[in-house]
């Protein structure tokens, strides 16, 4: 193996585990954005069994909550992305954000397989790697 074989595996591999480590943050960041999806469908649930006034907590930032009663809980107000909210009934924006949670889950499974397919690759370069190392001769 040549010296510039063994230099373009080497970058290859190092460039691979960057690319894994930015899909690894991704996917973190997706499974995030689906808990939190998941829980707002399930507090809209809550909402619509109440069917009246509700006590509730609404988060101010930094940790902090201020108690509210929610007067209304026949609509709330979504985001529909790029600065854009709309009023939509309850069960319509559960039906949205379920959609958006399985699409969420979609985008985490194809990040998924590519880090898979990234680490398989990985393990041949190191492999590789390996045997010239293993067939460089011993210095003593």
């Amino acid at each position: 193996m040549s010296e510039a074989e063994v230099a373009r595996a080497l970058e290859e591999l190092q460039t691979i585990e960057r690319i894994v480590a930015d899909l690894q943050a991704r996917i973190l960041s997706v499974q995030r954005s689906m808990a939190e999806h998941e829980e707002a469908v399930k507090l809209i649930e809550e909402i619509r069994k109440s069917g009246g006034k509700m006590k509730i907590l609404v988060p101010l930032g930094a940790g902090a909550f201020a108690e509210a009663t929610l007067e209304s809980v026949e609509k709330v107000t979504v985001s529909l992305g790029a600065g854009v909210y709309a009023v939509k009934a309850l069960e319509d924006t559960q039906q949205l954000l379920t959609k958006r949670s399985q699409g969420l889950q979609a985008y985490s499974e194809i990040l998924a397989k590519r880090v898979s397919e990234y680490v398989a690759r990985a393990e041949e370069l190191r492999r590789f790697l390996g045997q010239v190392l293993a067939a460089q001769p011993r210095q003593g």
